[in-house]
């Protein structure tokens, strides 16, 4: 157990906030459903269940729309390596397109889908992140003009 907290501890995560609760929680479910996608990859019998696609994405939302809602509303977060699991989803999209150019096995719709659905989900974030930091600017510019 100490070497787990550790662990945890190398990313900068603090198991009382609810915020590193939810990313371990979803690097949980990442890792489970990229098991079962690459288990189907290579065993076309075995597709990912529905529920496990579905239920990642609603996780997957419910911890960006936390983070979010913190930003704009000014509490200070610790920096999560959030973008790590875009990353790791979209380098295993690579390895099974690869793969699936060399022999015949096919890339399964339920990755595929999840791939697409996490880029959009970060790139929704950054947006956010954006027109937050320019609300942020554009107070504090009214703010100064305000005091001269």
């Amino acid at each position: 157990m100490g070497k787990i907290s550790a662990l945890i501890k190398n990313f900068g995560l603090d198991t009382s906030d609810i915020r590193s609760s939810l990313f371990l929680f979803l690097a949980s479910w990442t890792v489970m459903i990229l098991t079962m996608g690459w288990l189907n990859f290579f065993i076309p019998t075995l597709p990912l269940p529905d529920v496990a696609i579905t239920s990642y994405l609603i996780l997957l939302g419910v911890y960006i729309v936390h983070k979010e809602v913190n930003r704009w509303t000014g509490v200070k977060m610790s920096a999560k390596p959030g973008e790590l699991i875009v990353f790791v989803w979209w380098f295993s999209l690579l390895v099974m397109v690869l793969f699936n150019f060399l022999t015949q096995l096919h890339v399964p719709e339920g990755i595929k889908f999840m791939s697409y659905e996490i880029l959009g989900a970060l790139l929704a974030s950054e947006i956010s992140k954006s027109l937050n930091a320019y609300r942020l600017k554009t107070e504090q510019n009214l703010n100064r003009s305000a005091h001269k």
